[in-house]
Order: C-alpha cells, then structure tokens, then sequence
C-alpha cells in the first residue's frame, strides 16, 4: 500500500470505530429516519382508503427525498476514508503463533499473498490499524522458511493508538483532533489489538499478546537469543547417542557446513553461539512398539544462519541410525579440514517450530478472553490432526496383527515334512520403521551410500564471493567484504 493511499470503510468496520456518543447520535439518527418511513406508509395506506391525489403526491415525494437521502448516506459511509490524523500511533510487540504447514514462510512474497507476514498486514490494514508498511517501524524476530510454524514470534511496529500519552505513544496525530475525539469519551482505554486482528486473521494464525514498547525496541536486534524446536518419532534411532553428538554444537562454531550460504545477501560470515542442544524423548505414545514415540530437538542460540536447525537435525538423524559416527561433527565444525559442505538433503521442515523469543523485562498483555478463544481455536485444529493420528495408527496395529503362516522346518523329523501355523505378522520380525524416510529423503543405509567425508561438495565460500562480487563490479556495485553479518 502507497504511502497516500487511504483505507476504505465499509460501514460495519466504521462502527466498530465510533464513541460511544457517536453511536448514540448514529442511532437517534436512524431512529427519525424509520419514524418518518411509518409515518409515509401510514400516508399510503390511507391514500389506498380514501383516494387524494394531492396528497399522493407529496407522499411519494417524501418517500422519493427518504431514498435519496438514504443512498446518499450509503454512499458517503462507502466512500469515506479514515481520519488517521484524529489519532497518535503507539510502539508495540506483538507475540504470535502460527501452524505455517500450508504457508509460504513468514516473509512477504511479490509472488504470492499467502505468507504470515501478508496475512498479518491485510489484517492491520483492514482495521485501520496502519496505513502503510514502510512508514510503520516494523520488525520481525525471525524469518521462517516455508512450512515452519511459530509458538513465540514476535514483531514490533508503530499502529494507530487510543491514548494520547504513555508508554510508546508516538505524537503523530493532529493535536486538536486527538483532544476533541478523547474529550467525547469519558473512559479512554486502549485498542484491543489482539481481539481486534485475531477475528481477521487465518485461523492458523494468532495474535497471542502484545505489550507497547519503547520506540528504541527492534523486535530483532533487541531479542536476547531464541529457541527452536524439532519434532520426531523415536523410530530406529539411538536417542543418547544423537543428545552426546548434540553437545559438539554448543558453543560459538563456524556452522558454514550446516546451512545454505546467502553470500549475494551480504551473509559473509558464519560464526554462530548455541546455548544449548538437547535431544529427548517427550511422550509415551500408547502404541504398542517404542518407534512412535515422539521425540523433539531443542536448540538454543542467540542467532541463526539460514536452513541451520535443518541442516543440524539431518546430521543427527545420520548418527542416530548409525550411519555416521559423532565425530562427524567435529569435523565437519573445522573449516580446515572441511573446507565446504559435504552434500546432503537437510530435514524437513514440518517439524520445525520457532519455540521461544527470548527479551529483557517483557511484559505481555494477555486480553479479557483471549487466551480462552485461543485454545477454543487450537483446539478445533488438534481434533482433526489428533483423530487422523489414531486412525494411521491403529491401522498400522492392524498390518502388525494380521495373520501369516509361519514356515517351520520339520526335515530332522522322520516321516514329516514342511508345515506351517497361523501367527502374526509382527511375530515374524523384528520391528520395522520407516518415519525417517519422509523427514529425510534418501537418508538410508544401503551398498551404495557414500558417508559424507567421501561425498562431493558444495562450492566453497570462497568461490561464492568470488561470483556474487564479480556480478557486482559488472553492476557498478561496491564488492563485499568478508565482514561480520548476522541472519537469524
């Protein structure tokens, strides 16, 4: 949205917006207007009963002059834009949680509306709530590829305010207005912000809280660190192996082996400090095999290079089938002896979830029935995925239960020959698992699987600078620097 443009109202998102003495002038309003709709009807039937032209006409007249008036109103309420400068705007965070399965990531895309960042602005635009997005101050904390969802994201931005002071209020309004609209009102009180978009947005996605902040706040550079989450099943791999190789990452790494390089974006350097990673089991399914067990990675850190948490679990999935050692890790963490990122396909991004967004002395506001609709909402979805879930289940109990003939072998038995007794399925081998298959493709034990130090490699950091700075001299443009830059 230009700068200039205005936000259209129709006349229900207008009302939500009026004082309360604005709405009582409203309905006096329209109750004169009905009155003198009776009033002509009553004319009319009485025409109908004792015939007057005269009369007739300044009836019709009348109910001519009514219409037009109403479509004059209707018109004017259709083609009125809001009056921004009857407010201040206000510097807040707003938390949020997302299920980003069926999004495009959480960034804006020319390519497509469907991302939770356009989503988040059509419901701000909507309730006048900004005029446009380059004027708005706005953060995000992290940028969620496609398909990764959110518990904690937070963003911070300038939006139309109530008050006229306190905490984050920004003097932006026309003075005069602002007063005149509070002094109608006898109790100010703020937006309810959260109410307010949560009925205009997907129902994937909410506005958990918001808090104002001061105007220094950037709901990126001022966060402390944040959480990322993996989840799991247990399947065939060896959990405390995967948590022990887990421990090598913590620390401040060059984690360069385990992302995508953006170098034409500026990201020139990837040293990174994790906090911490654990890999554990979080719930004892019902099912009968150990295999579904649903187990999550959590990996903290203060920053986060692109496709890094996938690339992470995609190595931990490797050590937790056996199929490489954890001193992988290590050597995969010296950009000495590897130098560029073995090829592999990263985990999936299902799984993944922006857990937490951690800052110094925040204070959330969670509205009057918010957090009850919330879990009215979430609820809603869980149902749907938690019955799926058991149906995929029991009928993978039903495959286990069905019944086969077992071959034995009564050779050594004189005057006996092969014979065979109904049992089980899951009698007749050991348990089987293939989960991982669809979180990692190709990620299989198999003659043909090369580990990774005898795998090709991706280009070297090195040669892609060397390409993105040649396309800039071409451009006119100053070349990069291997210089500190941060992604997250």
């Amino acid at each position: 949205m230009d700068c200039g443009e205005h936000v259209v109202l129709d006349e229900t998102t207008e009302l939500q917006f009026l004082s309360k003495e604005e709405l009582i002038q409203r309905v006096v309003k329209l109750t004169k207007e009905k009155e003198e709709v009776l009033l002509m009807l009553d004319e009319s039937s009485s025409v109908e009963q004792k015939p007057d032209t005269k009369k007739a006409v300044v009836s019709a007249d009348r109910r001519k002059n009514s219409k037009e008036s109403k479509a004059g109103i209707g018109n004017t309420s259709k083609q009125k834009s809001f009056d921004f400068s009857r407010y201040h705007k206000r510097h807040i965070a707003l938390k949020i949680a997302y299920l980003g399965w069926d999004f495009h990531g959480f960034a804006s895309q020319e390519s497509t509306e469907n991302t939770i960042e356009g989503h988040l602005f059509a419901a701000l635009y909507k309730a006048c709530l900004v005029e446009n997005r380059a004027n708005s101050n706005y953060s995000r904390c992290g940028r969620t590829d496609k398909g990764v969802s959110a518990f904690s994201q937070v963003v911070s931005l300038d939006v139309r305010s109530n008050l006229a002071e306190g905490l984050g209020v920004i003097v932006s309004g026309d003075r005069e207005k602002v007063q005149k609209r509070i002094g109608r009102t006898k109790e100010i009180s703020e937006i309810s912000y959260a109410h307010i978009l949560n009925k205009l947005l997907p129902p994937e996605i909410r506005i958990i809280a918001w808090m104002p902040v001061e105007q220094e706040f950037d709901a990126r550079f001022s966060c402390l660190h944040r959480t990322y989450k993996y989840f799991f099943p247990a399947a065939n791999l060896d959990i405390e192996i995967m948590n022990c190789a887990a421990q090598k990452f913590v620390g401040k790494h060059d984690f360069r082996n385990f992302c995508k390089m953006d170098v034409a974006s500026g990201v020139l350097t990837f040293e990174r400090d994790l906090l911490s990673v654990t890999v554990e089991k979080i719930k004892n399914d019902s099912h009968h095999c150990s295999g579904y067990q649903i187990c999550e990675i959590t990996i903290c850190g203060s920053a986060f290079l692109w496709h890094q948490v996938r690339c992470m679990v995609a190595v931990l999935f490797m050590i937790g089938q056996n199929l490489e050692n954890k001193e992988v890790i290590d050597w995969m963490l010296d950009i000495k002896q590897c130098a560029s990122r073995p090829q592999y396909n990263m985990a999936s991004e299902l799984p993944l979830v922006l857990y937490d967004c951690c800052y110094e002395q925040m204070s959330w506001k969670h509205e009057c029935g918010t957090l009850e609709a919330l879990l009215k909402d979430f609820q809603k979805l869980w149902t749907s995925q938690a019955i799926k879930t058991a149906i995929l289940s029991k009928l993978t109990e039903k495959l286990d239960d069905a019944a086969v003939i077992k071959c034995v072998d009564r050779s050594n038995i004189a005057g006996e020959h092969d014979s065979g007794e109904i049992v089980s399925w899951s009698d007749t081998r050991q348990p089987q698992f293939h989960q991982l298959m669809s979180l990692v493709p190709f990620q299989i034990k198999n003659k043909t699987r090369k580990p990774l130090a005898k795998r090709d490699r991706h280009e070297s950091f090195e040669f892609k600078l060397e390409v993105v700075n040649a396309k800039r001299r071409k451009a006119g443009k100053e070349e990069f620097a291997e210089k500190a830059s941060e992604s997250s």
